[in-house]
């Protein structure tokens, strides 16, 4: 869970007058996706948010950048550590924030293990889809594990959730052109598709600095379908 923060509100701590002002913010602009957070980013360069648990996958990339972009326009040119979690408390990124503008990303994984993605300019606020973990079941990880060997050219990160909802999250690297997008995402659904048969399977596609591209549907008739 987030550690509490120096003062007694249990939902909305901070350690700082300043960092108050940002907690306030976050408590009221913030629409419930925050159930509750730290802020600690004056004196310790600290700042830890727990999503709700009506924030969906698709909502933690845009976010995460909603709120490093406030945290940065109240504390600018200070260098913070953002440490997000899933709404039972479990590490799903953190995001360190120079003075400079850069931003350097670390997703973390099951055991802890983190994979580190760097943001400088000319796209500091670039990011890899936030996503707990590679797979919720040791099937989805067998899948993501296999197409991000396979696709390791193309594909940033493959994140799985096909056995239990038919979802799959991708995202892809500067090697991919936009025309050969919707051939990679058929290839991907196509493989979801003979591991997990009897699903309806959605596939989100990220372009290579975290910016949704769309969502893809592979139909019984073959066709893919996208929704932008």
């Amino acid at each position: 869970m987030i550690p509490p923060g120096r003062q007694e509100n249990p939902t909305f701590s901070y350690e700082t007058d300043k960092d108050r002002r940002f907690a306030d913010f976050l408590k009221d602009r913030s629409g419930g996706m925050v159930r509750q957070a730290a802020v600690g980013i004056e004196r310790s360069g600290k700042l830890r948010v727990q999503v709700a648990r009506s924030v969906s996958p698709d909502d933690a990339l845009p976010l995460t950048k909603s709120i490093l972009a406030g945290a940065r326009n109240d504390f600018p040119h200070k260098a913070f550590t953002l440490s997000v979690y899933d709404p039972q408390g479990e590490p799903i990124l953190r995001a360190h924030a120079d003075s400079e503008g850069g931003v350097r990303y670390q997703v973390v994984h099951e055991a802890g293990d983190t994979h580190a993605s760097d943001s400088r300019p000319p796209a500091p606020g670039a990011a890899r889809d936030p996503l707990a973990r590679p797979g919720r079941s040791a099937a989805d990880q067998e899948f993501a594990a296999w197409a991000e060997d396979h696709g390791r050219k193309y594909l940033r990160y493959v994140q799985a959730d096909l056995e239990r909802n038919g979802r799959l999250w991708f995202g892809v690297t500067r090697d991919v052109k936009p025309g050969d997008v919707p051939d990679l995402t058929r290839s991907l659904l196509e493989g979801a598709h003979k591991a997990f048969p009897r699903k309806e399977i959605t596939a989100t596609v990220f372009d290579p600095v975290g910016e949704r591209i769309g969502r893809a549907q592979l139909g019984s008739d073959g066709k893919v379908r996208w929704e932008r």
